[in-house]
């Protein structure tokens, strides 16, 4: 299993990936890989994607080499176990807010000793002949990777705790949630919501973990950057056609002779 996202990473580079929501062919992998992207989100806690859809898209990551993190809905066995035997990279566990979230994520994902995922000879390697298991099980449990989205105030003040957890190898944020969580609904720019996104980013960085944001425009990503943001969630896929649609049709409709 080539598992090569978390090593560009720590090897202090940065990664832009985009976020899937409802694009169920895998042929976008095709061109998300052929525009240069380093890995995918699929959004499994929003979208309603199923076990299949996600398998096809992530087999297609695993030939082309592009990174894939699945957002899940819980840290429950029945969701970190199977999409882990698809071969994707990591998981983001959404709305932490708790310790007990963080480590049962790790005891689903990880094998002994660091966890107690079980076994699936099939899946677990890309469907190649096993040589050595201890060597597999060595580094699937060093290269996966789980992010704690914090998207509460709970998460924020819980901050501490949940970075001590182990297993865990980043966090990333959740920046619509938390604003409703402290009472300012869309204010993500608002002063103090800002500065409470930096003191997690802070902490983070106290714990050498990985940081990681959603980004939307250029301005919000060089802030990101100069806070030592290496993982990079650009746009969506709706959020992107519906910018790029936008802006043609707009265009469109002001050349000389369109009629309305």
């Amino acid at each position: 299993m080539s598992y090569t996202l978390k090593q560009k990473i720590k090897a202090g580079k940065h990664v832009v990936g985009t976020m899937l929501c409802m694009t169920t062919s895998p042929n976008i992998v095709w061109v998300l890989k052929n525009l240069g992207f380093d890995f995918i989100f699929i959004d499994c806690e929003h979208g309603t994607y199923t076990m299949q859809e996600v398998s096809n898209i992530v087999s297609l990551c695993r030939a082309l080499e592009l990174g894939v993190i699945v957002r899940i809905p819980e840290p429950q066995r029945q969701f970190i176990q199977k999409y882990g035997d698809m071969g994707i990279d990591g998981i983001m566990l959404p709305m932490v807010e708790e310790v007990e979230q963080l480590e049962a994520a790790n005891e689903f994902a990880r094998y002994i000793p660091l966890g107690h995922r079980g076994m699936s000879l099939a899946a677990t390697v890309d469907y190649k002949p096993v040589t050595d298991l201890r060597e597999v099980i060595s580094k699937i449990n060093e290269d996966f990777i789980i992010l704690a989205q914090i998207e509460s105030q709970r998460g924020v003040e819980n901050i501490e705790n949940l970075l001590a957890v182990e297993g865990v190898d980043g966090i990333f944020f959740g920046v619509y949630d938390m604003s409703i969580s402290y009472g300012k609904p869309g204010e993500i720019y608002h002063p103090m919501f800002r500065e409470k996104i930096q003191s997690v980013l802070e902490a983070a960085k106290r714990h050498s973990k990985i940081l990681g944001h959603h980004f939307f425009g250029f301005n919000d990503l060089e802030w990101g950057l100069s806070q030592g943001v290496q993982l990079i969630a650009w746009h969506t896929d709706t959020s992107a056609l519906q910018k790029a649609y936008a802006e043609d049709l707009k265009k469109i409709r002001e050349i000389p002779g369109y009629r309305m």
